[in-house]
């Protein structure tokens, strides 16, 4: 059945004409498409990436021969490996891109309570439609976000895990299939400090923090990259700020005990051709049977360095048109959210053999595409073993690329 927001007649907008709950939802939704409006927040991923026009056609092969990433997905007890298919069941990935999203379900009680504003004698019409507005706001703004989420989500874990992303999808997953998004960031731009970042290093004085980032800066301008600004949780932030070496070279020996404020901090990074800090803070909800948990996408073991860019950006989100845009159900209200997502409406009862109540999704296929991650460097300051042959020569190799980290043997006791 449809929607019970379409059952809401009788009542007026603020301009005096006749009010479509869902009919206006629908015309925001188009307004904020044309007009290229960020709805409700704005997210890692609007600030980073540029959505594309939803393509009818689309599948990861396609993507993949045009831009340089490769996808990856668990094999399924009823699929055919190929001779790529990896020891841990992941096989190359040429088929629709996956379709993601979230599904929110409204009880008979809260109907009951809308009901109650609705036919209410005692309040005025204005009252009425702000109450029922907001629970209609609710369960959009929530089947919405929870899309842009799951972009938010593939972005940063692959911004802050070398360039490769596992995830999986929430709805329409029965089969409980994983993906991977790899990005292919080159060796060179994977790098590990030689020391820890931690209080015993900093105390020890052995961590020469502005002379390590000034190198990384200096060597990847030489190959033609500047980066804008470094990414990385508030824990590091707040490492970095209380390090003696960073507090001594802003304020001195004399007022070296005095924790450096951020502002500060990025003017002293400023001065020595360092990018500012950006500071990473996001939870994402995940939601499996019903239950909502927050996921942190972000590594705080690194420091994330974001290249200056022709348009700012590192990279598209590309969408597929939805399922249920080819294919609408009667008795189901859609509205077109743009970029691809969709949000769906409808009614459950005793002709569904369902519980009664109302679903509010939304859907989408889509996938991010880190085209600049070539020129992103991640720098790897914790979370690590120290190894003797790489701490030994910490005063003049101060930092290494992955791969000769894992190379180097000799983990340090301790």
């Amino acid at each position: 059945m449809r929607s019970i927001y379409s059952t809401f007649t009788g009542l007026h907008n603020v301009q005096g004409k006749p009010l479509d709950f869902l009919a206006a939802w629908k015309k925001t939704f188009d307004k904020a498409s044309e007009r290229e409006v960020i709805l409700f927040q704005k997210m890692y991923s609007d600030e980073y990436l540029d959505y594309e026009a939803p393509q009818l056609s689309l599948t990861a092969e396609g993507l993949m021969g045009k831009y340089r990433f490769r996808v990856m997905a668990t094999v399924l007890a009823n699929e055919s490996p190929t001779p790529l298919r990896r020891t841990d069941g992941f096989d190359i990935w040429t088929k629709e891109i996956p379709r993601v999203g979230h599904k929110f379900f409204m009880k008979v009680s809260t109907y009951r309570k809308l009901l109650e504003t609705y036919k209410s004698p005692y309040l005025k019409e204005p009252q009425k439609v702000k109450q029922i507005e907001k629970t209609l706001k609710n369960d959009v703004q929530n089947a919405y976000l929870g899309c842009k989420d799951y972009v938010d989500y593939v972005m940063l874990n692959a911004l802050s895990n070398w360039g490769l992303c596992r995830f999986k999808p929430d709805l329409n997953n029965p089969g409980g299939r994983e993906y991977e998004v790899d990005y292919q960031m080159d060796d060179a731009n994977k790098l590990v400090s030689a020391l820890l970042w931690n209080a015993a290093n900093s105390n020890a004085g052995k961590l020469n923090i502005t002379l390590l980032l000034t190198q990384i800066v200096t060597l990847f301008k030489a190959k033609g990259v500047e980066f804008k600004e470094m990414m990385m949780a508030p824990e590091l932030i707040s490492f970095i700020r209380m390090d003696e070496g960073i507090r001594t070279a802003i304020y001195g020996k004399d007022k070296s005990a005095k924790i450096a404020k951020l502002t500060d901090l990025n003017e002293y990074l400023s001065e020595n051709g360092i990018p500012p800090i950006k500071e990473v803070k996001r939870l994402v909800a995940i939601e499996k049977d019903g239950e909502a948990s927050p996921q942190d996408p972000w590594n705080h073991n690194m420091i994330v360095f974001i290249p200056q860019t022709d348009n700012g950006k590192l990279g598209i989100v590309q969408p597929s048109i939805e399922d249920n845009e080819l294919m609408e159900e009667e008795n189901v209200d859609y509205m077109d959210a743009g970029n691809g997502i969709r949000i769906a409406k409808w009614r459950t009862g005793d002709s569904t053999g369902q519980q009664t109540g109302e679903y509010t999704q939304g859907s989408a296929r889509l996938l991010p595409i880190i085209t600049e991650i070539n020129a992103v460097v991640i720098l790897q300051v914790r979370g690590f073993e120290e190894k003797i042959e790489i701490t030994e020569k910490a005063d003049e190799v101060m930092f290494n690329t992955l791969s000769d980290y894992t190379a180097a043997t000799g983990v340090l006791e301790g």
